[in-house]
C-alpha cells in the first residue's frame, strides 16, 4: 500500500515489525496499519476455538468475559436513545451475540452479523437472531436499521477495505441513523506511554489503528456527522485479563493463571474496571445528503 487508506497521504514510514508483520504509519494523519496481504483473514476468523480459547488468543469464555461490560453497554444504549428513537439495531461482528441480549433488554429489536460459523451457532442455540455473513456481502435491504453498533470491530478490519466496509455500513443505516463505535485509540496516554510495546498491537487480529482525529476524518469523509467522541473504560473478567497478558507478553505464568481460573470460575469471573483510557467511543449520524469528497488538507 503506497498511500494512507484514511487520508491518501504519501508520507508513510515503517513503524514496527512484530511477529513477522510489518506495521506502517501515515505521517500525515497518524493512522497505523498492518500488512496482512499474506493472511487469509476469513480462515483466521473462522477459528472454531475463538470464543473458547486454549492457546492464548481470543476469549477464554466469550459470554463470561463480556458479562462485565453490561453496564458500559447499557449506558451507551441510553446515550444513543438521546440521538435516535428507532428500535431496529444491528450489531456488527457480534460473535455469539452477548450484546444482543443487552440491547433487547433495553427495548431494541436487536440482531447481529458474524462470519465465525461456530460463534453464530452458539448464538442460535441461545435464541439470538444472527446472520452468518461478511459485512461486505450482508444481504440486508438499504436503510433497514436505526442503529448499528461496531464494538471492538474496526481494529480487526483490513486497512485496504475500510472504505468499502464503512460504505456497506452506511448503506444499511436509515437516514439520520446512528453508528456507535468502540475501538482503540493510538493517541491515548496509555498508548503513548508504551509506544511500540502497547499491548493492543496484536497482529493479525488488530490491524487498523485509529486515533480520535483520524477516525473523525474517516467518518466525515464517508458520509457521517460526528456527534460525540469520548474515552471509554472497559471492564474485564480476571481470566480475560490474564489471557490477554499472555498474548501480549508471552509469559507462561499468565497462561497457567488463566488455566487455573478456568477451573475456579467463581474467581475467574471476577471483574475489574481498568482505567487505561486507550479505548474510545464514537457516536456518529448518517448524513442525509452526502457526496464522497475528502476534507483533509495535506
Amino acid at each position: 500500500m503506497n498511500s494512507c487508506p484514511i487520508c491518501s497521504g504519501q508520507k508513510i514510514k515503517n513503524y514496527l515489525l512484530k511477529e513477522n508483520f510489518n506495521f506502517f504509519q501515515c505521517l500525515n494523519c497518524g493512522f497505523i496499519w498492518v500488512d496482512v496481504s499474506k493472511v487469509n483473514l476469513f480462515e483466521y476468523y473462522n477459528n472454531t476455538n475463538y470464543l473458547h480459547d486454549k492457546i492464548g488468543k481470543g476469549y477464554v469464555d466469550y459470554e463470561a468475559d463480556k458479562a462485565p461490560m453490561r453496564s458500559v453497554y447499557t449506558g451507551l444504549l441510553n446515550k444513543i436513545k438521546l440521538y435516535r428513537r428507532g428500535k431496529k439495531l444491528l450489531d456488527l461482528g457480534t460473535a455469539s451475540g452477548y450484546f444482543l441480549d443487552v440491547a433487547s433488554q433495553n427495548d431494541y429489536l436487536a440482531e447481529g452479523i458474524e462470519i465465525n460459523s461456530s460463534a453464530v451457532k452458539e448464538g442460535w442455540d441461545r435464541g439470538r437472531k444472527i446472520k452468518q455473513a461478511d459485512i461486505l456481502r450482508n444481504g440486508y435491504p438499504d436503510g433497514l436499521f436505526d442503529v448499528i453498533t461496531a464494538f471492538d470491530l474496526l481494529e480487526h478490519l483490513p486497512p485496504d477495505k475500510l472504505t468499502d466496509y464503512i460504505a456497506a455500513i452506511r448503506k444499511m443505516l436509515a437516514e439520520n441513523g446512528i453508528l456507535a463505535i468502540i475501538t482503540v485509540n493510538t493517541a491515548s496516554w496509555w498508548a503513548k506511554i508504551f509506544g511500540k510495546k502497547w499491548h493492543t498491537f496484536l497482529p493479525p487480529e488488530h490491524i487498523s489503528y485509529f486515533n480520535d482525529k483520524n477516525i473523525r476524518l474517516f467518518l466525515e469523509n464517508n458520509g457521517f456527522e460526528i456527534l460525540e467522541i469520548k474515552t471509554v473504560y472497559k471492564i474485564f473478567s480476571l481470566q480475560y485479563i490474564f489471557n490477554f497478558l499472555y498474548r501480549w507478553q508471552g509469559l507462561s505464568l499468565w497462561l497457567r493463571l488463566t488455566r487455573f481460573l478456568e477451573k475456579k470460575p467463581c474467581l475467574g469471573k471476577l471483574s475489574l474496571k481498568l482505567y487505561l483510557g486507550d479505548n474510545m467511543m464514537v457516536i456518529a449520524k448518517k448524513y442525509s445528503n452526502y457526496s464522497n469528497c475528502s476534507n483533509y488538507s495535506k
